[in-house]
């Protein structure tokens, strides 16, 4: 292994000197704004034109400073990135702390072979950006992660064509076109109308008529307000003229907002695929930024399938995986990571595709234990309480100003009331849990409207808390909250209301791996370790899947 400190490639200056024009334009055209009312003011000119050659100056030598005076180095135990001239910092992530390496491949770069990778490790602070550097690097960061014991299985033979990184590993390359070869086994492929399909679920679609919202609201800054409010008046006069203009304006609405989407999700996902490749997986994905993200499966802290409300009615759903590090590539959105491994898959196909995937974590549909079943009245009293507190607050303030229109503040609790209290059933309905054996949980809930079903072992729950009122406990009620060691997606296991006999089966088996030893109805309910025996039974109802 070559330890020498090396230096990016130049086109990674290149790219740092475009990102900081992009960050520094902005700042110098308002500087030119605020000199134009101020030409016959010297003094407001001279100022305002020292301070724009310094930011020329700052946009132009810091990119080439911090390129000039940035190395990394790969050793024996693990890789280090130096940088800084005043400031010098250096930091190093030991191979067998490597949870993740992602790595960018913009169009630009391919050319030159080269990629940025991001190297994570446990922690949301951790981690290290190579901007800039070889493919031969993540090769080689790779053979030296499984040198050091981090992921089980073997290592796949080198296949032909591509560039070879030692005796032993992994190997990708690249074709002419930029596709990436990859060694291992192809264990999921995103087809065109899977990707569709993810598009026209995706509730984050709605989210961008916030964006779109926002970006109206930043042209008022530049635009005189008299025409934004013409214009404005303009749209609303004939949105409401009549009940087809209304109609008409919705649709509209609603088909940019998906085509957007379906764009968004063909650049994002073009080209999906997750490889099997010994003890890693490799999620490919990206059209003109073609991203390639490695994880370690003992790395692994959960994975969870998640289900909304449109997914659940068309049997589709999607796949994370829970690290302990946020496996993100430079440029990438958080909400979707290389840790979404099925970003979207038929309920009939997913759990064949994992078993394929994670042969290890032994993946089947669950039986589940259903702890919120007759304990609705728990998950509604706070969504209530609040609620009806907001609209007696709101009904005082409209009787004391006497202003009728007052009243209509009564609405915001109310609906408030209506959406937390179905979030709430939804909870009540989905929360539950199975404990296949001593060293495995499955636990399902909800999360706003999305299901999901999480499965974990027992080594990544981090403690058992559990919680209760004087009310509830005269009842037989808790609440029970397993942390989880998660960066990304679902961190806790939390069950708001289940009965003090599922919270002390629950905290015995995460305390002491006890679970019971067959879950079938009417069997007697052991302890799989340990040689304690609980002498309760299940109950024909108790169970469903």
């Amino acid at each position: 292994m070559n330890t020498a400190w090396r230096r990016s490639h130049p086109v990674a200056l290149v790219a740092a000197l475009i990102d900081s024009v992009k960050d520094t334009v902005a700042l110098i055209f308002a500087m030119l704004a605020i000199a134009l009312p101020n030409r016959d003011a010297p003094i407001v000119l001279t100022i305002i034109g020292v301070v724009i050659a310094l930011l020329v100056a700052c946009m132009l030598v810091f990119p080439v400073l911090r390129w000039l005076t940035t190395r990394y180095r790969l050793d024996e135990n693990g890789v280090t990135q130096r940088s800084g001239m005043l400031n010098r910092k250096r930091t190093t992530i030991s191979y067998d702390h490597i949870h993740a390496i992602s790595s960018s491949s913009p169009i630009y770069m391919r050319p030159f072979q080269v990629v940025t990778l991001d190297i994570t490790a446990a922690g949301g602070e951790s981690g290290i950006t190579l901007r800039g550097v070889p493919l031969s690097v993540q090769l080689e960061l790779e053979v030296a992660r499984q040198a050091s014991g981090t992921p089980a299985g073997p290592a796949p033979a080198v296949a032909a064509g591509t560039r070879e990184t030692g005796g032993q590993g992994w190997c990708a390359g690249q074709v002419p076109g930029g596709r990436p070869v990859i060694e291992g086994e192809l264990v999921f492929r995103a087809s065109v109308r899977d990707i569709l399909l993810f598009a026209v679920t995706d509730l984050g679609l709605f989210a961008a008529l916030i964006v779109v919202y926002g970006f109206i609201e930043q042209l008022r800054d530049v635009v005189p307000e008299a025409m934004m409010d013409n214009a404005q008046d303009s749209v609303v006069r004939f949105a409401t003229g009549s009940v087809v203009a209304f109609i008409g304006t919705v649709a509209v609405v609603f088909a940019v907002l998906v085509g957007a989407s379906i764009i968004g999700s063909l650049l994002r996902f073009h080209g999906f695929e997750v490889w099997r490749r010994g003890g890693d997986l490799v999620v490919v994905r990206g059209a003109f930024t073609r991203r390639i993200t490695t994880i370690a499966v003992d790395r692994i802290q959960t994975v969870a399938i998640r289900r909304t409300l449109i997914r659940r009615a068309l049997h589709l759903c999607s796949v994370r995986l829970g690290l302990g590090a946020v496996a993100t590539a430079e440029g990438e959105d958080a909400d979707s990571t290389g840790a979404d491994v099925l970003p979207v898959i038929g309920d009939d196909r997913v759990y064949a595709v994992l078993q394929r995937m994670l042969p290890e974590w032994e993946l089947v549909p669950p039986r589940m234990r259903r702890t919120g079943r007759g304990l609705l009245r728990y998950y509604l009293f706070t969504p209530l309480a609040v609620s009806t507190i907001g609209m007696v607050g709101a009904a005082i303030w409209a009787l004391a100003s006497g202003d009728a229109m007052a009243w209509l503040w009564m609405l915001a609790p109310a609906a408030l009331m209506v959406w937390w209290g179905l979030c709430r059933c939804l909870k009540a309905a989905a929360e539950g849990y199975m404990l296949p054996d001593g060293k495995r949980i499955v636990a399902a809930g909800a999360t706003m409207l999305t299901l999901f079903t999480v499965f974990t072992r027992r080594s990544r729950i981090q403690s058992v808390e559990r919680s209760t009122t004087p009310w509830r406990q005269r009842r037989g009620v808790e609440s029970l909250t397993l942390p989880l060691f998660v960066s990304n997606g679902i961190n806790t296991l939390r069950f708001t209301a289940l009965r003090s006999a599922d919270a002390a089966t629950l905290a015995a088996w995460a305390e002491h791996g006890l679970v019971r030893a067959d879950t079938s109805p009417g069997r007697r309910v052991d302890a799989a370790a340990g040689g304690m025996v609980d002498n309760g039974y299940v109950q024909d109802d108790e169970w469903r899947t």
